[in-house]
Parts: structure tokens; sequence; C-alpha cells
């Protein structure tokens, strides 16, 4: 078994947040066609999650119980429904003061990102416990 490292976190980190801004980017101005609003909630979101995304894959190198197929799937679970939706949708909806935008962006960003980030983990096995 090989341990990850930091840096390791810290790289797959970055990538997933330029990622992140490409889908929450679109997917806000979808639904808000407001270039202001856009910008303001992919700034604080992904400053947010920059460190969140950090934490999550430092806890899962230390959750040595689940492995495999099972493993990618609960991971991506507690990060997008959990992290994401919880505290995404608190941002969207400080910013905006609407439900119905928490509601349509936070829920078309999960599910795009649940899908992504499931295919997304799989690329780095070297920072899976095997």
């Amino acid at each position: 078994m090989k341990e990850a490292k930091h840096k390791e976190s810290v790289f797959k980190s970055v990538l997933w947040r330029v990622l992140g801004v490409l889908i929450l980017g679109t997917v806000v101005y979808l639904f808000t066609g407001n270039w202001f609003i856009t910008t303001l909630i992919t700034f604080l979101h992904h400053g947010t999650f920059l460190i969140v995304f950090y934490l999550h894959e430092r806890v899962w190198v230390k959750v040595k119980s689940i492995n495999g197929k099972k493993r990618n799937i609960i991971k991506a679970l507690i990060y997008e429904i959990i992290l994401g939706m919880g505290l995404g949708g608190t941002i969207v909806f400080l910013v905006t003061g609407s439900f119905p935008l928490v509601t349509q962006i936070t829920g078309t960003y999960t599910v795009i990102k649940i899908i992504t980030y499931y295919f997304y983990d799989k690329l780095f096995p070297e920072l899976k416990n095997k």
C-alpha cells in the first residue's frame, strides 16, 4: 500500500477546483444569466471548497475499511450531497436570497459533479488504500 502524500492531495484538489469552476460557472450562468452573480458564487464556492476538498481527501486516506467501487460511490455521495449541497446551497442562498435558485443550481451542479467525481477519483489510484 502506498501512502498518499499531502502534495498529491493538494494537486488533486487544485485540479478538481478547475473542473468545478468550469462546471459551476456554466450552471450558475444558465440559471441566472448574470455574470456578476455567477462570478461571486463561483469565487466564494471554490475558494471555500479548495480547503474542504483537501480535508475530505485527507480523511479518506485514513479510511481503510471500505475499498473498491463501493468506496468511490460513498466518497462521491458524501462530498457532493452533504458537503456540496449543504455548504454550496448556503453560498447560493447568501448571494441570491432565492430558494428556487438554490434548488436549481445545487441540484444540477450536484448531479453533474457526482458523475464527474466518480470517474475523476479513478484517475488517482495512488491516493487510494488498496
